[in-house]
């Protein structure tokens, strides 16, 4: 087991973009252009999720200018992503105050785009001004940044393991994931990433892995997201532990400053 150190600073994990976000509204489903009614907010979400799809959120406001056009932008991010919806949101109809509230999003500045993530994680937001097709299709992050983002938003710590076809140590490193999570109270998530899936190769490039060689490699996110320990090859189960409940008192997530790329805090 080589033991990689993490620097001061410590690496972020947070695919989720600040968000001055979140969800309200009489609720119109778009499916290719046609609005429609439907029944509430929380179901038409609950839909999606289980499809797997991603949801483009409009958000507008009674008073709200540009619409027209915001529509049309999330038209056209639909159209670029066949398995997506677009959920249209009015933020002062009365009958949304819980939702409002629930999100936050009551002095948000219309439109607003959301971007909501197949397994429901909200992972950006845009402004109109900012907003275009290819940026909210390009915020859709990949299946297993998804599983990243739940245990994110859920605050737990998180064991990635990245491996390819071959290399022999990755069952033993599963292994002990799996039971070092058995033991520890947060129940850290495991989640096993593929080198060679071209889907995931950006987020792996934000992680700053770029390359694999003869051994697995397991990087340890505590609870605040920030990336505690990265490994190659064996990961005992006792560093996994150490690692799952260290704190990196500098950098994001620990009271000093945090970068656009910190995710929302709770």
């Amino acid at each position: 087991m080589k033991n990689i150190t993490i620097s001061s600073k410590s690496i972020m994990i947070c695919a989720i973009l600040f968000l001055s976000s979140a969800i309200s509204g009489n609720i119109q489903a778009n499916s290719m252009g046609v609005l429609a009614k439907e029944n509430t907010i929380e179901k038409q979400f609950n839909q999606a999720k289980k499809k797997g799809k991603v949801v483009f959120v409009l958000i507008t406001s009674t008073s709200a200018v540009g619409v027209d056009k915001a529509t049309q932008i999330a038209n056209d991010a639909h159209s670029k992503h066949s398995k997506s919806e677009v959920i249209v949101i009015n933020k002062d109809d009365a009958a949304n105050k819980e939702i409002v509230a629930k999100y936050g999003i009551g002095n948000v500045n219309v439109p607003f785009f959301l971007v909501i993530s197949p397994k429901g994680n909200a992972v950006a937001g845009f402004m109109l001004a900012q907003a275009t097709p290819d940026a909210l299709v390009n915020a859709i992050p990949s299946p297993k940044q998804d599983e990243v983002l739940v245990a994110f938003t859920e605050k737990k710590p998180i064991f990635i393991v990245i491996s390819k076809k071959g290399l022999t140590d990755k069952s033993t490193i599963l292994e002990n994931c799996k039971s070092a999570s058995a033991k520890i109270a947060t129940k850290p998530n495991v989640v096993e990433f593929d080198f060679a899936d071209a889907k995931e190769v950006p987020f792996l490039n934000k992680l700053g892995i770029k390359a694999l060689n003869d051994k697995t490699i397991t990087m340890v996110v505590n609870a605040s997201g920030q990336v505690t320990d990265k490994f190659e090859g064996i990961a005992l189960e006792t560093a996994l532990i150490a690692s799952a409940s260290k704190v990196i008192k500098s950098g994001c997530g620990s009271g000093s400053g945090c970068g656009s790329s910190c995710g929302p805090k709770k």
